[in-house]
């Protein structure tokens, strides 16, 4: 559980330096697209692993103890939460940021991800 939380102290990390290479102004210079290709390669590299563990072993334990209207109320307050950090249109407001940044450095189009089969 410490290894996890010290990842999402990594990513907060890893997160404002992405956003601080990714400004336009930032993007036109070779050694910024640089540190904003290690950070993404760095939390790309964490977060693999990290979403995994999340997905089949704390998430599962955690709906195991905790009953169903709890984990509603807790997504209540998160988007609460959420509402009062970021405004009504928060949430949609930080995925255009996400996709604009994508753009940017040519991850947007996931099918150039996708194998051939």
């Amino acid at each position: 559980m410490q290894v996890l939380r010290r990842q999402h102290q990594g990513g907060r990390k890893l997160t404002d330096t992405i956003l601080q290479y990714s400004t336009a102004s930032r993007f036109q210079q070779s050694s910024s697209r640089q540190e904003l290709q290690q950070a993404v390669r760095a939390f790309i590299r964490m977060y693999r692993p990290h979403e995994a563990r999340e997905d089949t072993v704390l998430f599962p334990a955690f709906r195991k103890i905790v009953p169903a209207h709890k984990i509603k109320e807790l997504g209540d307050r998160f988007e609460d939460e959420e509402n009062r950090r970021f405004g009504a249109e928060g949430f949609e407001h930080v995925v255009g940021r996400v996709a604009t940044i994508e753009k940017q450095v040519g991850s947007y189009n996931l099918d150039q991800f996708t194998p051939s089969v």
